[in-house]
């Protein structure tokens, strides 16, 4: 999503959201978890009786942006009911906004990574419905890409080659971990050899050039369904956690994609782990990225965190 009103690293942000106490957007994708979401509308108005709350639903891509961005505008909060894709939108539409309003999330979708690992939601949709609705606001970080918003991880690489391919493998049922499971194989497999060569830049580092099977900056701990790809990303302590591994042999890569789904990539010989707030890629021609699982293509990627940008309702820390 390109934002209106670019924040920086450095913006100051408040401590109490605008429209903390007021009846948020409800927003609800129908799509979601293969259509199986739009069976949870009676539950949703029922929690919204008594004015709590306004159900709105959306029915084509980047609604939840913009129901997002005018629920902001008018000094109201917004809760999404869907996936990490609904989320993303909804997010991007906040921080689009320029209006400091609250963000409450309940995971209805294939692989609800954000709202079960950044927001600590409970699985129990009811539950996380109402921690939606009036649980607790901390404060998150957030990150822009080329000027455009993203709330849990960015890939370059690899995932990125998976993301597109689950695109395709989507039509055949899969969902979930192993939509991106068999994804992962059949790049693995088929197209290994479009690692991308590139240039990393660091402040205060000599660039370095590398030809990389996959670079993961991550403000949540997983992505893709469960991957727990930097393990220990805090959603709250202003930078991101980055992962880069290099291109090894096929065999090889096929174990560390079964390592990376429970974060045990990390200490192996061809993987790098270190926190920054900004880094700059660049590669030799326009490859893909995802940012939350949206697909776009470059030569270049300038990244930011963005400390404390959004204000999200969150669940009970786990002990």
């Amino acid at each position: 999503m390109r934002a209106a009103r670019l924040m920086t690293a450095t913006s100051p942000v408040s401590d109490v959201a605008v429209g903390a106490d007021s009846p948020p957007v409800v927003i609800l994708n129908p799509a979601s978890n293969g259509g199986r979401a739009a069976k949870l509308r009676r539950m949703i108005e029922q929690k919204l009786r008594g004015g709590r709350g306004e159900l709105v639903l959306t029915s084509a891509p980047h609604d939840a942006t913009r129901l997002a961005a005018d629920a902001a505008r008018a000094g109201r909060g917004v809760v999404v009911v869907g996936g990490d894709g609904a989320i993303h939108e909804a997010a991007c539409g906040i921080l689009e906004s320029g209006v400091d309003v609250p963000l409450g999330v309940a995971p209805a979708g294939n692989g609800n990574d954000y709202a079960l690992h950044v927001a600590r939601m409970p699985r129990n949709i009811p539950q996380a419905l109402e921690l939606a609705l009036s649980g607790p606001i901390e404060r998150v970080d957030a990150g822009q890409v080329n000027g455009e918003f993203f709330v849990n991880a960015l890939g370059i690489g690899l995932d990125a080659n998976v993301a597109v391919t689950a695109e395709r493998y989507k039509q055949y049922g899969l969902s979930g971990h192993p939509l991106y499971l068999a994804s992962s194989i059949s790049e693995l497999l088929f197209r290994f050899d479009g690692c991308p060569t590139l240039t990393v830049r660091l402040e205060g580092a000599a660039p370095t050039r590398q030809t990389l099977a996959l670079v993961a900056l991550n403000i949540g701990p997983t992505y893709g369904g469960g991957f727990l790809v930097n393990p220990a990303a805090d959603p709250q302590d202003g930078m991101f956690d980055v992962c880069l591994v290099v291109k090894p042999s096929v065999l090889r890569a096929i174990d560390l994609v079964h390592k990376l789904e429970r974060g045990k990539h990390v200490g192996e010989p061809e993987t790098t782990i270190f926190r920054c707030q900004r880094i700059i890629l660049e590669a030799d021609h326009p490859i893909n990225a995802q940012a939350d699982g949206e697909i776009s293509q470059a030569e270049r990627f300038d990244v930011s965190l963005l400390p404390g940008a959004l204000a999200l309702r969150r669940g009970p820390a786990v002990r």
